[in-house]
């Protein structure tokens, strides 16, 4: 028995593997009772979990190959995926409203313009066609004058690498070009989606008229460069304590520009208490035992397993295990930690160490050849099997059940900062959380959302406290103590922005009434002539002096980027001279304009007429982008993800 076990041992754990990842699969979903609703619903129409499930797998595949995702990335597919058939129903309905449909003069040109989709998905097509005839055909003659056959009958821009765009249009007008599915589905396409969004896009931006005079303005804030000299004192040296701004100015701040402060998301704060998974002794152990069983079975000289095959099924380093635990690097070389390099150094060729022990976990390594260069430097080719330290499940139990005790005594009434100290652990408070968002130290929390907006055709919980939350670094105990539902004016959400931004301005005002009274010593200051050893350069304490060349949409010390204040000083300031002190956010600045460099006509004249043409695609998207973003945020839209994945 124990003999069978030792050889059947790699498929034991390829077997037990696959349990585990089936039911990691099955904890992410809801029970099937959760499919009689639908995923969504958006103005009365719903969305069914099979176009969605659909959707979701295709993305998955051809996005990350169905690969395995974190939790977190996971979610926000999810999400994204549902925002799309979001925006897909609202903009179909736009569509509708507005009555608009491809003509068939669009759909020929739509084709005409395609021409690269339209190759790719013919030959697609082919390839296929040409696969069903190799499966179908009985003998290798066949095969050879079937596929010729067909080969000679494609379109010549299939086949002609000298066919032209004229070729491709000229089998547009023909009837074979519409025999192929994929032209039929592409033709679905561009009727239904491409084209009508497109001309939706058309009427938004109908109203969107950018003159001669606008580009030109911008095309001088652009092309326009000036030698500038420029003086800053910093926020970061004028720093104001906390005190100097106290609640009752952040109120009265709040309150004068309130329409400023709306929560954008529904968002909550929380109480919680975490603690850390870490491994212990006990899991440590655990891994040397299996690494050692590992190792006992490649040693057996009667066992058929291979290094190689044991890499790719146990190995824990997925970039070396799908290549039999191959390392790219030699060691010697210094490109591992000192206990691997020592360990696989003193191996001989073909030999397979014991377990190490490194920071990374235990190593089985094997030597695949040593050699020696001229210097007498000694290096192997290597490969190893890792195995991760990892905290085992009867860990994450007891940790688990620390926090499940805690749940249970706010049940009984206590309260949770009380319940929490009993068991010798710190209480501390989140900032806001959006949807689908983290507590800021601990990471992304599957289940945070779905307990902090329950679906409501799911049973309430009693209480504020969440189940037992877990990541890969901590479970999490989490009490919501304050919730904001969008379009909420809220003063605590925002009281730590607007005193920041408050005592920034006193730290620029700070600033400002220093460079005031530094002013002569700036005014003094000359930029240093290269070559030129006599002149004594001058500085001003706290004060940052400089020569630079910039335009009005560059960036300028104490200004930023494109800055509207610094486009007031270069074209409104006299050559030569420094003008006034300017407080920034940043803090406080002089400008002295000392040259201005004008491009020349023609390529003023040039620009403008592309920026006329340019600006008026951009602004007409932008207002295509917004008008879309207003409608979606203004609808009323029903998720159901909760009912169907655990988030």
């Amino acid at each position: 028995m124990l003999t069978w076990i030792n050889e059947k041992a790699k498929w034991v754990i390829v077997i037990f593997a696959a349990g585990i990842v089936v039911g990691l699969l099955a904890m992410d979903r809801v029970p099937k009772g959760a499919q009689s609703y639908p995923v969504g619903v958006v103005n009365d129409r719903k969305i069914s979990y099979s176009e969605f499930d659909s959707r979701f797998k295709m993305v998955q595949q051809n996005q990350f190959q169905n690969q395995r995702l974190e939790d977190e990335q996971y979610a926000q597919l999810r999400n994204d995926i549902f925002r799309s058939f979001v925006r897909q129903i609202l903009l179909d309905e736009q569509i509708e409203k507005a009555g608009l449909a491809a003509s068939v003069a669009e759909l020929k040109s739509e084709f005409k313009n395609n021409f690269e989709v339209v190759r790719a998905r013919v030959i697609q097509e082919a390839q296929y066609r040409l696969s069903v005839i190799q499966q179908q055909a009985s003998s290798q003659e066949e095969l050879m004058q079937r596929s010729q056959a067909y080969i000679a009958g494609l379109p010549k821009f299939v086949t002609d690498t000298t066919a032209t765009k004229e070729d491709f249009e000229a089998w547009l007008e023909t009837p074979e070009a519409f025999k192929w599915s994929m032209m039929l589905q592409l033709e679905e396409e561009m009727k239904n989606n491409n084209i009508p969004v497109k001309q939706l896009q058309m009427l938004v931006g109908a109203g969107v008229h950018p003159t001669t005079l606008e580009a030109k303005w911008a095309i001088d804030r652009r092309l326009t460069d000036f030698d500038i000299d420029v003086a800053f004192a910093s926020n970061n040296d004028f720093a104001v304590a906390e005190d100097v701004v106290d609640t009752a100015m952040v109120k009265g701040y709040f309150n004068a520009h309130s329409d400023s402060f709306f929560v954008e998301n529904d968002a909550a704060k929380f109480q919680y208490v975490s603690i850390p998974v870490a491994a212990t002794a006990a899991d440590d152990e655990r891994v040397r035992e299996y690494a050692m069983t590992i190792y006992f079975q490649l040693a057996d000289t009667s066992s058929t397993a291979t290094f190689e095959e044991m890499a790719r099924i146990s190995s824990e380093d997925p970039s070396s295990a799908e290549n039999g635990g191959v390392l790219p690097q030699p060691a010697g070389l210094g490109v591992y930690v000192p206990e691997f390099e020592k360990a696989a150094l003193a191996l001989d060729s073909g030999a397979v160490s014991e377990p190490v022990k490194t920071q990374y976990g235990y190593h089985i390594i094997k030597c695949f050849g040593k050699s020696t260069d001229s210097t007498g430097k000694v290096t192997a080719d290597v490969g190893h099997i890792l195995l991760v330290v990892n905290a085992s499940s009867e860990t994450i139990d007891s940790l688990e059940k620390i926090l499940t005790g805690i749940k249970n005594d706010v049940a009984a009434g206590k309260d949770f900062a009380a319940a929490a100290k009993e068991k010798n652990l710190e209480v501390k408070e989140s900032g806001w959380v959006d949807r689908n968002g983290s507590i800021a130290d601990l990471g992304y929390l599957k289940g945070l959302t779905s307990f902090a907006w329950p679906n409501e055709n799911l049973p309430e919980e009693a209480g504020n406290v969440s189940p037992v939350l877990r990541n890969a670094k901590f479970v999490v105990l989490a009490n919501k103590v304050k919730e904001l539902k969008a379009g909420d004016r809220d003063f605590d959400m925002y009281f730590e922005s607007i005193k920041t931004a408050l005592r920034a301005k006193k730290s620029a005002n700070a600033a400002g009434i220093y460079l005031n009274s530094v002013a002569d010593k700036v005014k003094a200051w000359k930029a240093p002539v290269e070559g030129d050893s006599t002149a004594t350069p001058v500085t001003v304490e706290k004060v940052t002096i400089q020569n630079m060349k910039a335009s009005a949409e560059g960036y300028v010390n104490g200004f930023g980027y494109g800055s509207s204040a610094l486009y007031k000083v270069l074209n409104g300031q006299k050559v030569g001279e420094w003008g006034p002190v300017i407080e920034t956010d940043n803090g406080a600045v002089m400008v002295r304009v000392n040259n201005k460099i004008v491009a020349d006509d023609a390529a003023i004249e040039t620009a403008v007429k592309q920026e006329v043409e340019s600006a008026g695609r951009f602004a007409s998207m932008t207002m295509f982008n917004g008008f879309i973003s207003n409608i979606e945020k203004s609808t009323p839209v029903e998720s159901n993800l909760d009912l169907f994945y655990r988030d």
